[in-house]
């Protein structure tokens, strides 16, 4: 705990905004998901706030990734997946009948666990997303103001006709960060997006997180508890429950300031799970 601790005292840029002053960007009420019959997170109520970092963090298999992609409708794309409880955006409900998931993902970007470039050149990668959604208007200067805002211009401006695919995977995972921002959401969503880097390459992304939360509310999946601490302003841990039908679900635990879960948490569970005694 006091090496976590340590960490945190020497990376948190500034105070959070009180509580009475944070703007609440998701709401979630009451939401479970489900695949099939198969409940995979139960009950969650969270409220995630405008221009932090959250960090999601619990065990394998405790339903990390499924919330996450609760938040920009990602869940649509699984046939079995169904959303019980209420979760808005900006007052909105995400699930409203009217809402059009394709804006909601516009919106709401993501980043994935291993960076997957497309098979263009890295020009055309961040102008993808651009041309489909038709904001053609001064394209050049639209990927290159992603490119900066990604830490990427000064590496790539003299070979944007290049395959993305000869960057290296640290580069790729900011230029998936840089196509996200091209078509000017207002959340990122990060899942787990160091995991296949190298430490080298891993800093320079959670420098780059510190520097976007400037300008977008990001919320990122990690199983590193250092990156957590790093990171995060607010951090939620989620943990397994096991319902009287012997099935494992996730259930959120405990949320709140990352000094207070790290350092102080209320439950026993999150101790135990960033105290490395159990999870």
């Amino acid at each position: 705990m006091e090496a976590i601790k340590t960490k945190i005292d020497l990376t948190r840029q500034g105070r959070l905004p009180a509580e009475g002053d944070r703007e609440a960007v998701f709401e979630a009420r009451g939401v479970s998901v489900f695949y099939g019959d198969q409940r995979a997170i139960d009950n969650v109520n969270i409220d995630i706030y405008r221009r932090l970092i959250t960090a999601i963090i619990g065990p394998s298999g405790c339903g990390k990734s499924t919330f996450i992609r609760t938040l920009n409708r990602m869940t649509d794309l699984v046939p079995s997946a169904r959303l019980t409880g209420e979760l808005r955006y900006r007052g909105i409900d995400l699930y409203g009948p009217r809402v059009d998931a394709v804006e909601v993902r516009r919106r709401i970007g993501m980043v994935f666990q291993k960076p997957n470039p497309f098979p263009k050149s890295i020009y055309d990668n961040v102008a993808y997303g651009l041309r489909i959604l038709g904001m053609k208007k001064d394209l050049g200067e639209r990927v290159e103001k992603a490119l900066r805002a990604a830490a990427l211009w000064d590496e790539v401006k003299d070979r944007l006709k290049d395959s993305a695919l000869g960057l290296s995977g640290g580069q790729q995972q900011r230029l998936c960060i840089a196509r996200a921002i091209a078509v000017e959401p207002e959340v990122i969503l990060l899942d787990e997006p160091a995991s296949a880097l190298d430490p080298i390459a891993t800093s320079a992304i959670e420098d780059l997180m510190h520097e976007l939360k400037r300008d977008y509310t990001l919320v990122i999946v990690t199983h590193n508890m250092q990156q957590a601490a790093r990171v995060a302003d607010m951090t939620a841990f989620f943990g397994l429950d096991v319902s009287p039908d012997g099935n494992r679900q996730g259930v959120l635990v405990e949320y709140d300031e990352t000094e207070k879960i790290f350092t102080n948490p209320s439950d026993k569970r999150t101790e135990g799970y960033v105290t490395g005694r159990f999870g």
